[in-house]
């Protein structure tokens, strides 16, 4: 559906799904969820660890290598710099960093990566990247039959309801992307 078979992951995107009790669906869309292994210390963190451990099957782990931890350093401080981001650290920004780089690796030509942040995502579109976040996965689910429109709605408010940074208006926007589906 997604034009791959593997996601590529930020800890956000993740945490929406298991607010909302979609990452069956997520792994319905994509075969599988990679992520590095900063994201997977901070879901834990977070208080996903029975989430993760559940997920083991279809929730792979990656190390990123030397470069790929240089270049996420590099990231990290360009998504600080954006004016959009909430937090002008670099250290804050290291898993949506570590997520760009590993979707930089050619393996990952064809996969999608997942990012909410949206100082992020212009960093990763900056590289070259096509992307999406939780709400354009559960989008993808209704044009794939997988869920409803009123269905996607209810779940990103659960996520908005724990937390989550889905203000109203996007809410709205994809919903009616998903009626028009």
């Amino acid at each position: 559906m997604a034009g791959g078979t593997v996601a590529i992951s930020d800890t956000g995107p993740l945490i929406s799904a298991f607010q909302s009790d979609s990452f069956s669906l997520l792994t319905n869309v994509f075969g599988s969820i990679h992520i590095p292994a900063g994201c997977s210390e901070e879901l834990g963190q977070h208080g996903w660890q029975d989430e993760i451990q559940a997920a083991a099957d279809k929730l792979v782990t990656l190390q990123l290598t030397v470069n790929e931890a240089r270049k996420a350093r590099s990231l990290a401080r360009l998504i600080a710099e954006q004016g959009g981001s909430p937090v002008a650290s670099a250290s804050s920004h290291m898993g949506e960093a570590q997520a760009i780089a590993l979707a930089l690796r050619p393996v990952y030509r064809d996969d999608l990566p997942l990012l909410d942040e949206q100082a992020a995502r212009v960093i990763a579109h900056d590289q070259g990247l096509r992307l999406s976040g939780f709400p354009g996965v559960l989008l993808l689910a209704v044009q794939g039959g997988l869920i409803s429109a009123a269905d996607l709605k209810d779940r990103l408010e659960r996520c908005r309801e724990q937390g989550s940074h889905y203000g109203k208006r996007l809410i709205e926007q994809v919903y009616d992307m998903a009626r028009g589906a």
